[in-house]
């Protein structure tokens, strides 16, 4: 396949080889490309696990996650090594010849999707069931599944756990509020936003894997959580919203990743135990012990 200047790379198409498996190219739009700036190109070859390959290609980035269909599985995500255990996040900067590896899920029925408003993704809109483990698929109708509609879990008392899309970018409103029997949940590398009362009263929730890109947890978000001790949030993160963490009688231990200090309420963290102590980075120690912010509570702030 050409390298990925804007006028060489192919549009998608599909064609049959002679062994009957499909073979599709990836589409311009995964591609950052200035005509202007002159890019270190390396090959991604992508072994696709599926009937349906996809052409190596010579590029420097993959702006999104590259989509195949493999029916009636659903796309987990791509990886870096053969065993699947590290999984690449999108954008990809491509510093060298590398291999991508796909793994699928068998996605779970019962779930409603409608578009998001920009009408590049999906949304989940509803769940139908009452299945105790579920994962959701990557993809509808060929484009990938960005949002977890509002309510969507709400109260569901039945659900332990759930694997969610790997290009996921919004955790809607109350969407795991009252899901009193999930006890872990790992948000994957695309989310940027957790909204109101998302996991509010989960309150089995002891284990929460953050997505690194996280940018704003809401109000109330993870409220009411008694069974959290520890929370690692990313050095993304900008604002942690009123009550975002409160009533959680058990959290001990809040790392905080950031070396800019993140916009906090006074009650972001009200009723939780004197002893909780906030790590940052030795760097901004001083930084956030004098924050606006944060300077109330500098005498429970210590390095990482």
């Amino acid at each position: 396949m050409s390298a990925c200047g804007s006028s060489l790379l192919p549009s998608l198409s599909d064609t049959t080889s002679s062994a009957g498996s499909t073979t599709s190219n990836i589409p311009s739009s995964y591609f950052s490309y200035d005509s202007n700036t002159s890019y270190q190109q390396y090959t991604v070859t992508f072994v696709t696990n599926a009937t349906t390959t996809l052409d190596p290609i010579v590029t420097s980035i993959i702006e999104t996650m590259p989509l195949v269909e493999n029916d009636p599985l659903t796309l987990e995500g791509w990886f870096f090594d053969i065993s699947l255990t590290e999984p690449v996040n999108f954008p990809l900067f491509v510093d060298r010849d590398m291999t991508l590896y796909a793994k699928w899920v068998e996605a779970s029925p019962g779930f409603i999707f409608k578009p998001t408003l920009d009408g590049l993704g999906y949304i989940v809109e509803a769940y139908i069931g009452n299945a105790v483990s579920l994962a959701i698929q990557a993809t509808y109708n060929g484009k990938p599944v960005h949002e977890l509609g509002e309510y969507l879990f709400y109260n569901n008392g039945a659900l332990l756990s759930v694997v969610l899309p790997n290009q996921l970018r919004v955790i809607g409103m109350a969407a795991f509020k009252g899901a009193t029997q999930l006890a872990t949940i790992t948000i994957p590398n695309t989310v940027t936003d957790i909204k109101t009362d998302a996991f509010s009263g989960a309150i089995a929730l002891s284990n929460i894997s953050l997505s690194t890109s996280l940018i704003n947890i809401g109000n109330n978000a993870f409220e009411n959580l008694p069974n959290l001790v520890t929370v690692d949030i990313p050095a993304s993160i900008s604002d942690i919203r009123s009550r975002a963490f409160a009533d959680n009688p058990s959290l001990t231990t809040v790392v905080i990743r950031a070396t800019t200090p993140p916009l906090r309420f006074p009650n972001s963290f009200e009723n939780t135990p004197t002893n909780l102590i906030y790590r940052v980075p030795s760097s901004a120690l001083n930084t956030y012990k004098t924050n606006e912010f944060w300077a109330a509570f500098a005498w429970q702030i210590a390095s990482i």
